[in-house]
C-alpha cells in the first residue's frame, strides 16, 4: 500500500488528506522544495528531473509527486460573525497551513523576549489567513490545554501575552566584559589561582547550557509527535539565541594559561554531546512527522565590539582574548540553530532586526513542494550495537538555474518503530499536546531536598473538574446524612522525562471524586489541587508531563513543565523553586489564591518564600515584578533572617507583599534574587521566579 500511495494521490483518490513523508522499510519519501532565481516555487517536474544518493549511492527514484499549496479559504461575512465571538472550528479539509511557533524562553534575554513577543504579536494581527491552525509555545512550560492549535486570534494574543521571563540564571556570552584584577596580579601564583577559579565556573556554565539546551529540544520533540497527527506539512519556527554545539580550547582566547594549566580537561573544549544527541533525535522524528523547523535568531544584528559599558583587561593581549571569544561565542551559539533548520530542509534566519518580517517568510514557505520516493537499500534497517544507523541524503534536480532544499538524512528503522502510537487514552493525551483539550491542568513543580531525603519533585496539580461527568449517587445506608453525593472516577498520571527523552519515573491512579452541596459547587468553581512527589536521582533538566482522562466521556487534559534541578552538593548558592499563595487562600476564603492557581485580587496580601541552600551566614535579597513582561517594581537589597524549617531542616526564606487595591488585572511575574557576599564572586547569585495573576 504504502508503494501505491504516490500514484492513489496523484489520481485524486486521497484528494481530503494531503500525503505525509514515509520512512519504511520498501519506500522512502522526502519532501522537497525547488524554487528558481527569484525565489517563485517551481511545478512541473518529473521524476526524470530527480536524482537521490543514500550514502553516496545513486538510488532510483520511483515518483515525483507535486503537492500544491492549498487554496486560501474564504474570510466569513461580517453578517455572519458577530465581533469578538469565538471562530468557528476548522474542518480537516479547510485547513490552509500548519504553524507552531516555540519560544524558546529557557536562552532568550529580557530584550530579545521582548522582540519576539512584538513578532509573534504582528504576525497573529496582520498575518494569519483564514484556514491557519496556529500554536504558540514555550520550552519552559506549558504544552497544556491553553496552547492547543487554533484559528482563534484572542486566544493565541492572549497566550503571548503569558510570555514572561524566564531566562534568569542563564549565561550571557554577549554580556560586559569584566576583568578580575587578581589574573593580572604580580604574583604568578595569585594570577594562575584566579584564572583556574575563573575557568572552572565557565566549565560548568557550558554543561549547565548543554543541559538546558537539551531539555529545551526535548520540548520541541513533543510537539513535533504531537504534529504528526496533522495531515501535510507543517511548520515549526523556533525563536532562540542559544543552541551551541561546540566549545573551542580555553586557551585560544586566554594567552596567560600556564601549560599545565592547557591540558586540564576543563579547558580543553570539544563537542556539547547531549545537544547534538537531541538534535539528532528531533531532526529525525521532524522528517517522518514532515515538520520542517525555521530558526530564528531574535538578537538581530549583534555589534560585538568594545562599548561603554566593557571594562577590559590592560593587558593588550588578554584585551584581544576577551573580544575574541565573545565574538567566538556570538557565532558559535547559532552552529545549533543553522544545522536544526538545514537538516529539516527549513531556513535559519539571523541578522535580521525585522522579526515579523522573517516569521511571515518561514510560514509562507509552505506553498508548494515535491514528495520524492525512492527504495533505499536492503541494509538500511539493519542494527548496529549501538541501534539504528543514521543515513545521509542528497538530493539534486537536473535542469539548471532551479535551487533545492530537502531533508537531510533518517535514521534506519520504521515509522512504527520510532514513532509507536500509545493505545492508552490517557498515554496518548500525555504524550501528544493536540488530543489535551479536554480537561485544563496546570502545574506547578517545586524542587526541594531535605535532610536525608534526597532530591525530589513535589508537584502541585490543578484541575478544572468541570469537564468531568459527575453521577448522582445515593448516600451509604449507615450514613446520617442522606443527601446524595456527586461522583466522578478519573484517572491521572504523571511521567518525568530525562533530557534525552527516556522515562525517568512515573506514576499513575484512579481515583474517585465525591462531594456533596456546596462543597460540589465549590468544586465547580475554583477545581482542586492534588499533590505529587516523586524522587529525583540526579541533578539535571527533566521534562515533567501530567495527564488526567475522565473514561466515562473521555475527555482528557495534559501539561508540562520543564525542570531544573540543580546539584545541592555542589557547594554552590542554590534556591529552591519559589511557593506563593495569597490571604484568601490561608483565610479559607478561595482556593484561587492557592499555591497552586496563584489568582489573586487586587489589593490581596500575598506570602512567598523558598528554601535556600550552600548560603553564608548573611545573604542579600531582592524583589523585582514584571507585568506583562515589563519591570514594574524592582525593591532594594536587603538582609535576610533564614531560619531552618522544623519539617526538613533547611534553611527557608519568606516574606510578604501587598498587591495595590488598583492593580490592573493580567499576568504577573515575581522575581526573587539572593546574593550571598560571602561566596566567590562568580557564585554570589541565584535566581528563580515564579508567575501568579490578578483577576
Amino acid at each position: 500500500m504504502r508503494r501505491l500511495a504516490p500514484l492513489l494521490l496523484a489520481l485524486g483518490l486521497f484528494a481530503q488528506e494531503p500525503p505525509a513523508i514515509r520512512i519504511n522499510v520498501n519506500l522512502i519519501q522526502v519532501d522537497v522544495t525547488v524554487t528558481g532565481k527569484k525565489g517563485e516555487r517551481v511545478s512541473g517536474l518529473t521524476p526524470a528531473d530527480f536524482e537521490v544518493l543514500q550514502n553516496g549511492k545513486r538510488q532510483p527514484v520511483t515518483s515525483a509527486l507535486w503537492v500544491p499549496g492549498r487554496p486560501a479559504v474564504a474570510a466569513p461575512s461580517s453578517n455572519s460573525t458577530v465581533p469578538g465571538a469565538p471562530q468557528p472550528a476548522l474542518k480537516p479539509q479547510d485547513v490552509r497551513r500548519t504553524i507552531a511557533i516555540l519560544v524558546d524562553d529557557l536562552s532568550l534575554s529580557l530584550q530579545s523576549l521582548h522582540y519576539t513577543r512584538q513578532a509573534v504579536r504582528a504576525f497573529v494581527e496582520a498575518n494569519i489567513q483564514p484556514g491557519d491552525l496556529v500554536a504558540i509555545y514555550k520550552t519552559s512550560a506549558g504544552l497544556g490545554a491553553l496552547q492547543q492549535f487554533t484559528t482563534d486570534k484572542r486566544l493565541l494574543l492572549a497566550n503571548i501575552d503569558r510570555m514572561t521571563l524566564r531566562n534568569a540564571s542563564a549565561v550571557d556570552g554577549l554580556g560586559t566584559i569584566a576583568s578580575n584584577s587578581l589574573e593580572e596580579s604580580a604574583d604568578p601564583a595569585i594570577a594562575e589561582m584566579a584564572m583556574r577559579m575563573r575557568l572552572q565556573e565557565e566549565a560548568q556554565n557550558r554543561g549547565r547550557q548543554d543541559i538546558l539546551s537539551a531539555g529545551s529540544l526535548g520540548s520541541a520533540k513533543f510537539i513535533v509527535q504531537g504534529l504528526a497527527e496533522l495531515p501535510g506539512r507543517k511548520s515549526l519556527v523556533y525563536f532562540s539565541e542559544n543552541l551551541q554545539l561546540y566549545d573551542p580550547p580555553a586557551s585560544l582566547t586566554n594567552p596567560n594559561m600556564t601549560v599545565a594549566m592547557r591540558m586540564s580537561p576543563d579547558v580543553q573544549g570539544g563537542r556539547r554531546d547531549r545537544t547534538l544527541a537531541a538534535i539528532r533525535d528531533l531532526t529525525d522524528f521532524a522528517n517522518r512527522a514532515a515538520v520542517v523547523f525555521y530558526t530564528i535568531d531574535p538578537r538581530g544584528v549583534v555589534y560585538s565590539g568594545l562599548t561603554a559599558a566593557d571594562a577590559p583587561s590592560s593587558d593588550p593581549r588578554r584585551m584581544a582574548g576577551q573580544m575574541m571569544e565573545r565574538e567566538m561565542y556570538l557565532n558559535l551559539s547559532k552552529d545549533g540553530l543553522a544545522l536544526l533548520a538545514e537538516e529539516t530542509g527549513g531556513f535559519f534566519y539571523q541578522n535580521r532586526n525585522d522579526l515579523a518580517a522573517a516569521l511571515n517568510d518561514a510560514v509562507q514557505d509552505q506553498e508548494g513542494y515535491y514528495l520524492v520516493s525512492f527504495t533505499p537499500d536492503d541494509d538500511s534497517f539493519e542494527k548496529t550495537k549501538t541501534g539504528a544507523k543514521y543515513h545521509r541524503l542528497q538530493v539534486k534536480v537536473k535542469r539548471s538555474g532551479l535551487r533545492i532544499r530537502y531533508r537531510r538524512g533518517f535514521l534506519g528503522a520504521t515509522d512504527e518503530e520510532r514513532m509507536p502510537k500509545p493505545s492508552d487514552p490517557l498515554i496518548a493525551a500525555m504524550m501528544s499536546p493536540f488530543r489535551s483539550a479536554g480537561v485544563p491542568i496546570r502545574l506547578t513543580p517545586m524542587f526541594l531536598e531535605g535532610k536525608g531525603t534526597g532530591p525530589f519533585l513535589r508537584t502541585l496539580i490543578h484541575t478544572d473538574v468541570r469537564p468531568f461527568t459527575f453521577k448522582e449517587v445515593p448516600a451509604d445506608a449507615a450514613d446520617e446524612n442522606k443527601t446524595p453525593w456527586m461522583e466522578a472516577n478519573i484517572v491521572i498520571a504523571a511521567f518525568l522525562f530525562g533530557d534525552n527523552g527516556a522515562i525517568v519515573d512515573k506514576a499513575s491512579q484512579a481515583q474517585r471524586l465525591r462531594a456533596r452541596k456546596p462543597v460540589f459547587e465549590k468544586f465547580l468553581a475554583d477545581g482542586i489541587t492534588q499533590t505529587l512527589e516523586l524522587p529525583i536521582a540526579k541533578p539535571g533538566a527533566y521534562q515533567l508531563r501530567a495527564a488526567i482522562l475522565d473514561p466515562s466521556n473521555q475527555k482528557a487534559g495534559s501539561a508540562s513543565q520543564f525542570v531544573d534541578i540543580p546539584n545541592v552538593k555542589s557547594k554552590r548558592l542554590i534556591l529552591s523553586d519559589l511557593a506563593l499563595y495569597g490571604e484568601d487562600y490561608t483565610q479559607g476564603k478561595s482556593s484561587l489564591s492557592s499555591p497552586g492557581v496563584r489568582q489573586l485580587r487586587g489589593g490581596e496580601r500575598f506570602s512567598y518564600g523558598a528554601y535556600l541552600y550552600n548560603a553564608g551566614p548573611a545573604p542579600l535579597i531582592q524583589i523585582s515584578l514584571f507585568r506583562d513582561g515589563k519591570l514594574i517594581h524592582r525593591g532594594k537589597k536587603e538582609p535576610v533572617m533564614a531560619k531552618p524549617d522544623p519539617a526538613t531542616g533547611i534553611r527557608a526564606v519568606e516574606a510578604v507583599m501587598t498587591l495595590a487595591a488598583k492593580a490592573p488585572p493580567g499576568e504577573y511575574l515575581l522575581e526573587f534574587a539572593v546574593q550571598d557576599p560571602a561566596a566567590p564572586k562568580q557564585q554570589q547569585f541565584a535566581v528563580r521566579t515564579i508567575d501568579f495573576t490578578i483577576r
